[in-house]
């Protein structure tokens, strides 16, 4: 057999043995390449590079910002920024349901509204890094991005200290994927606590800086500075610390360092870094004298002052402490969450802090918005200070009383402009208001115990605060508040009585009713009784003298008495405020004496408050107690809620024209779930909030002179589509900020 060999200088060699050397060969080197590439983009592999000169686009100077402009001008920079968020309808909070085209769109209103940056609090989907990537690659203006890092709530709020694997090991392998991430040169798969894709866009150019944290826990934060196993010094060549540094702020120098050594070796660039803190871990220390006073055994003597603990101000956190390291050249900035705030601040503080801040405290302006707090924080840092989310919310219902009343679309517009300028008058570099759009999924510690967790994202709860805080919203109503009757048909009239006709529908964010009738008007009493579940309720319903009666149990009766006192009352044993909060706003127990099933007796609809006030002293003998306040949500507000209206107003409830409109919140009556029909059953069987499912509401109306008919409206949700709306906030921003 002929054996094909092929002569070469140095001697033969057979060619198919050329070929096997030569298959293997690519072989390997293809794996060798592929093992590179999974090595690059999944772990960051790379080589750091030798001494070389840093490119940076972005630094801070004095308390400034600077970007470098396409000429190699440095450009002061003032950061007029928005929140951004993958939040959508529908969608759980890491389900990342917005799309590229979304992003696109959104981005376009941000800019068109004058923002210039927008902030997010982690790593995002690849849609969002593809999405800025082109925006801002066919336009001469570009909209920067502040990337943040941070910690997921478990770890966040769990038990131990900031050192352990799942809280700096996070963030430090968090910190070097935004790197890559940001550079285009990352791919992340299945991220337990951010967005996951391919990320192969390089957006650096357009990064404005890099923020680590969204908010700490108060708890991990002292634990961790009590350790002894750790130390307040921390020795980089990018951050350092200072000696009197606590070991929470060692911890975070360490990141922030990182961060920096990994993007100068790998990438020869840098750009700012930042922590977030807030008002309860602010640098400032506050008057606190139980523990000198309170000895065991005996009698104070003394004030007891105890303004820090009723704050909940365990913790100094302080970017003075973190020092910028010689090798760095884009310098850090402070940055602060402007949420609760303490009202009269200055006056809690230590008679230490008073005296070391005399100067600036001197110097504050009070009128201003938190009462001069924002002109402190700009005149204590010797860095750029920014508000890294503040916010006004526009949700039907509230959490603290501050503003005495829920804010319309343009009182939220209004009350955001007066922050923004406020910061700047005082020293700020900029600030994102939180944020761009409404989040159907955030819940609120006064209403997340009437919800049902695990759906709260499929509708809208307008009860609750922190689903408000959008600049846009996702409406999802079927019918505006207007009293047009145009919109209404036959088929969803319900009952008729003494000449009226009720109709009504379900709504995305509530019971949508509907009454038409000779002479009808909002200014003759008319009462409505709804009937929500078997397990109670009244049929009869006393007055001021007048005896309203019903055909069947109701729990609620909704009373139309004019512009300024048309309310929703409750029946005293499904009122859930009582059961849930009682011993917190009057130190009662709710279950030992309760309303019976068929107590005869309905109640305002309220909601629990934030207790803003100070105690002033304590004494051993009367211990005073912060009970919660009421706010009556239940009282309905009148006026126009058609946003083509030109008197449009936000928080109407009930409008007349040619019939009288009503939207009534399905959180007011006790729906935890109203796309799967879920109400309360009866708290004092059940012992708290348990969920029935029902298929029917009964209804009635009346004038009162006689026995209401009701009569059963099948809950049928059909509501799956929505559309996007920009508030009248939105425009008032932009009219200044353009």
């Amino acid at each position: 057999m002929k054996v094909p060999w092929e002569c070469v200088q140095g001697g033969c060699i057979n060619k198919e043995t050329a070929m096997k050397k030569f298959l293997i060969s690519a072989a390997a080197v293809g794996v060798f390449l592929l093992v590179l590439f999974y090595g690059i983009t999944r772990y960051g592999f790379y080589i750091p590079l030798s001494e070389h000169e840093i490119h940076n686009s972005f630094a801070v100077q004095g308390k400034s910002f600077y970007v470098k402009s396409s000429d190699g001008v440095w450009e002061k920079f003032v950061i007029q920024g928005v929140d951004l968020t993958a939040s959508m309808p529908e969608h759980t909070a890491h389900s990342y349901g917005a799309t590229k085209r979304d992003y696109l769109r959104w981005m376009e209103k941000i800019q068109e509204m004058g923002a210039n940056t927008i902030r997010v609090y982690q790593i995002m989907d690849d849609d969002f890094y593809n999405a800025l990537y082109e925006f801002n690659m066919l336009r001469e203006e570009p909209l920067y991005l502040l990337q943040g890092i941070n910690v997921y709530d478990t770890v966040n709020y769990g038990a131990g200290d900031a050192y352990r694997e799942e809280f700096l090991g996070n963030l430090l392998k968090d910190g070097r994927t935004v790197v890559d991430i940001i550079h285009g040169k990352r791919v992340v798969v299945n991220n337990t606590h951010g967005g996951s894709g391919n990320y192969f866009k390089d957006i650096s150019d357009y990064v404005l800086g890099f923020l680590v944290g969204t908010e700490w826990g108060t708890d991990v934060i002292a634990y961790t500075n009590m350790q002894k196993a750790y130390s307040g010094q921390y020795q980089g060549d990018y951050f350092t610390t200072r000696e009197d540094a606590t070991p929470f702020e060692a911890m975070l120098a360490e990141v922030m360092d990182a961060m920096v050594r990994y993007e100068s070796d790998k990438y020869g660039m840098q750009r700012p870094v930042g922590f977030i803190n807030d008002p309860q871990n602010d640098p400032f220390e506050y008057a606190d004298s139980y523990d000198r006073v309170f000895e065991k055994f005996e009698k104070p003597t003394d004030e007891v002052v105890t303004y820090a603990r009723q704050l909940k101000k365990y913790n100094r956190l302080d970017a003075e402490r973190v020092l910028v390291g010689e090798k760095n050249q884009a310098g850090c900035f402070a940055a602060y969450r402007l949420y609760d705030f303490c009202e009269n601040f200055s006056e809690y503080l230590s008679e230490e802090q008073k005296e070391t801040l005399a100067e600036v405290l001197s110097s504050i302006h009070k009128d201003r918005s938190y009462d001069g707090y924002l002109d402190l924080l700009g005149a204590y840092h010797t860095m750029p200070v920014i508000a890294a989310g503040f916010g006004m919310s526009t949700a039907r219902g509230m959490v603290s009383g501050i503003s005495q009343a829920p804010l319309t679309e343009q009182q939220q517009g209004a009350a955001l402009l007066a922050v923004y300028d406020d910061m700047i008058a005082g020293g700020f570099a900029g600030g994102f208001i939180s944020s761009w759009q409404d989040q159907w999924e955030k819940k609120s510690w006064n209403t997340a115990y009437a919800q049902d967790f695990e759906n709260n994202y499929l509708w809208k709860d307008v009860q609750t605060e922190g689903q408000g805080y959008g600049l846009m919203e996702f409406n999802s109503n079927t019918c505006e508040i207007d009293g047009d009757i145009g919109e209404w048909k036959k088929e969803e009239e319900v009952v008729k009585a003494e000449g009226i006709t009720l109709s009504a529908r379900m709504d995305g964010e509530g019971l949508c009713l509907m009454l038409q009738g000779d002479h009808l008007s909002i200014d003759t009493p008319l009462y409505i009784p709804i009937d929500v579940t078997p397990n109670s309720g009244s049929k009869v319903f006393g007055e001021n003298g007048r005896n309203l009666s019903f055909d069947r149990e109701a729990d609620f009766l909704l009373c139309i008495q004019g512009e300024n006192n048309t309310r929703l009352l409750a029946h005293a044993r499904y009122e859930s405020v009582r059961e849930n909060f009682l011993s917190q706003i009057t130190g009662e127990n709710p279950f030992i004496e309760y309303p019976e099933k068929n107590e005869e007796s309905f109640v305002p609809v309220h909601m629990v408050m934030k207790n803003m006030t100070m105690v002033a002293e304590l004494n051993h003998d009367n211990m005073y107690l912060k009970y919660l306040p009421l706010w009556e949500t239940g009282k309905l507000n009148y006026g126009n809620n058609n946003p083509e209206s030109e008197n449009y107003n936000s928080q109407a409830d009930f409008c007349a024209g040619e019939g009288i409109e009503i939207r009534i919140p399905w959180a007011m009556l006790n729906f935890a779930n109203p796309v799967h029909r879920l109400v309360h059953g009866d708290y004092y069987e059940n012992y708290g909030v348990d969920f029935q499912e029902i298929k029917s509401l009964g209804l009635g109306i009346g004038y009162g002179k006689e026995k209401i008919l009701m009569k059963d409206f099948v809950l049928k949700w059909q509501i799956s589509n929505y559309e996007e709306r920009l508030k009248q906030s939105y425009y008032l921003i932009q009219s200044s900020w353009r």
